[in-house]
């Protein structure tokens, strides 16, 4: 099975000084998958599918980005500038090419990879993730439309918003305190105790640096993507939950009816968060090329509707 996995804060020094953290999960000689995590997130999300990977073969590497967690602030960055940071990131572990998969905010940071870096890329995976600017955005949560229409401008329009969002985070006790009580029963499996509080640790690692670099995430989520899903050049698959209230499905049919020969999992009766948490060996298996259909059901591009 390999050494031991890295569960613990890695970090490397990226080419213009800056010091980016990361996490390493399952087998540590297995197939290399990039995880990118939500907005807020860090590298302790990727902790919930410790066991699946490792059961998958999967070697799970999961990078914060600036001003998450441990890695350090910038806030004057681009998506092309975050798939420079993996490229980077993957030079210095030996990984040539590698899967991508992208969590909510996160998604659109595996589109990007796929996109800008399609020799390093083999399959890249988006759960619950956003879509460009525009799309269903009268869908989402009030909080993030209020974030989206003012971080777009400048993080520091955002700041305050951000900022209650960061004292909400250090004052929850349950992870429920931060999200709310799911309706699909994203918590209401015992399992998902645990992950509760993998989840709830996850944020509060994600904010330690303060509001400012929450602020800058959402901004390069709400201005114009340097990139097209047209130019995204690796095997792509859509999971997203139809009952997702957080980011309404409208947002995964988007980018699989977009991007070419993408496929769209809709996950019946499951909201934002399960789909990640509950089908976690459907998912990295997958973006690592392991193929198993577990009973889901798939739609190929063009079935969506835009």
């Amino acid at each position: 099975m390999g050494p031991p996995r890295r569960e613990f804060a890695s970090e490397v020094t990226l080419p213009d000084g800056r010091t980016l953290a990361y996490a390493e999960y399952g087998d540590a000689e297995g197939s290399p998958v990039l995880f990118f995590h939500g907005t807020p997130g860090s590298r302790v999300s990727a902790s919930v599918a410790r066991e699946a990977m490792t059961r998958a073969g999967v070697r799970l590497v999961a990078p914060e980005r600036p001003g998450f967690g441990r890695s350090e602030f910038t806030s004057d960055r681009t998506f092309a500038d975050w798939a420079d940071d993996v490229a980077a990131l993957t030079d210095a572990l030996g990984i040539d090419e590698y899967g991508v998969v992208g969590v909510a905010g996160g998604g659109p940071y595996a589109l990007a990879c796929a996109a800008h870096t399609p020799e390093r890329v083999t399959r890249c995976a988006v759960v619950s993730g956003f879509a460009p600017p525009g799309v269903a955005s009268g869908e989402l949560g009030r909080l993030d439309r209020t974030l989206f229409s003012l971080a777009k401008w400048s993080p520091h329009l955002g700041r305050p918003l951000a900022w209650l969002l960061c004292r909400r985070i250090r004052d929850a006790d349950r992870f429920t305190d931060v999200v709310g009580d799911p309706r699909d029963g994203d918590l209401s499996d015992p399992r998902f105790g645990e992950t509760g509080r993998i989840l709830l640790s996850d944020r509060r690692e994600a904010v330690r640096q303060g509001p400012l670099p929450l602020a800058a995430d959402y901004g390069v989520l709400a201005r114009p993507w340097d990139f097209e899903l047209l130019d995204v050049d690796a095997p792509t698959r859509v999971f997203h939950g139809d009952a997702d209230e957080t980011v309404p499905l409208a947002a995964g049919e988007h980018v699989a009816s977009h991007v070419p020969g993408a496929e769209l999992v809709v996950y019946g009766g499951e909201g934002h968060v399960r789909p990640a948490v509950e089908h976690a060996g459907d998912v990295y298996g997958w973006a690592a090329g392991v193929d198993e259909d577990g009973g889901r059901r798939t739609r190929k591009r063009g079935a969506a509707d835009d």
